[in-house]
């Protein structure tokens, strides 16, 4: 014996260990493995009942849509707004072509080009509406600004125009509408209208109000007013606002001039040498 003495080590094998650490590890990794499979199923579960749930109500409102789209639809569906002269059964009469049809069936478009060549409307917007089924019509009427008489298919026409010279019937003007108007044009042609227009939207600057514009078989044009019982424009209106100023100038100075006397015709066709018409008023008359 060589005199070492040789004691036991009390450390633990360093393989045991290891074997407990590869199982802890495998017991986590299994764990994990588990949840993440739980909330893999769980999240398709969820995406398929959405996806089954989206998919039975798109289903449910395109038979619905079909079904109310193809449901033929009578006027009493029909919401009109913006009339004051034509009636909710002028329109009637008029659109009875489109009704029954299912909303499929009516073409908006056509439908506003149709109430346009029938009534003397300046605009009108067609709508429709499926929940509930309903075809919507928003009306623009012109708003007239002159009485007017007119030869139109050799026959004798009273009406109304407006700003822009458009002709519209009586008919489709309500009567407050038409006590409020004071201007009224005699012989209204269309070949005119330029030159009338011109003197209406000039109406305010005369001094005597403007209460009538007449066209003669020549096409010369005339006014009266509260003053002048007759003004000769001529046949044009170049010069309109030189006239208009020449006329106001007149009423503020002939009384002044002319005694005893009223004046019957003022002549403007040459504003600068204004020509007048006047009559003797008679003492019974003064």
């Amino acid at each position: 014996m060589d005199g070492k003495t040789y004691v036991p080590s009390k450390m633990r094998p360093l393989k045991s260990h290891t074997r407990k650490k590869r199982t802890s590890h495998k017991n986590n990794r299994i764990s994990t493995e588990k949840f993440s499979f739980f909330t893999q199923n769980k999240n398709f579960l969820t995406e398929l009942w959405q996806l089954l749930f989206f998919t039975s109500t798109s289903i449910f409102l395109i038979l619905t849509f079909l079904n109310q789209a193809w449901k033929p639809i009578s006027f009493d569906q029909t919401k009109i707004t913006g009339l004051s002269g034509i009636t909710k059964n002028d329109i009637k009469k008029t659109t009875s072509i489109f009704y029954p049809k299912n909303l499929l069936e009516i073409n908006p478009k056509e439908v506003e080009s149709y109430l346009l060549k029938k009534f003397p409307i300046k605009g009108v917007s067609v709508s429709r509406t499926f929940f509930p089924p309903e075809i919507h019509l928003n009306i623009l009427e012109r708003e007239p600004i002159a009485f007017a008489s007119r030869v139109f298919s050799n026959n004798f026409e009273k009406g109304m125009i407006d700003i822009e010279g458009s002709w519209i019937p009586l008919q489709f003007v309500n009567k407050s509408k038409q006590n409020k108007i004071k201007l009224s044009i005699e012989n209204w042609n269309p070949n005119k209208k330029k030159e009338i227009l011109l003197i209406i939207k000039n109406r305010f600057i005369f001094q005597s109000p403007l209460q009538k514009i007449k066209i003669n078989p020549l096409q010369e044009i005339s006014l009266k007013t509260e003053h002048f019982d007759l003004v000769l424009i001529g046949s044009g209106t170049d010069r309109l606002i030189e006239q208009i100023n020449k006329l106001n100038q007149l009423q503020k100075s002939l009384p002044n001039l002319l005694i005893n006397t009223k004046v019957k015709i003022v002549d403007l066709k040459d504003p600068t040498k204004p020509e007048l018409k006047v009559e003797r008023i008679l003492n019974d008359e003064r």
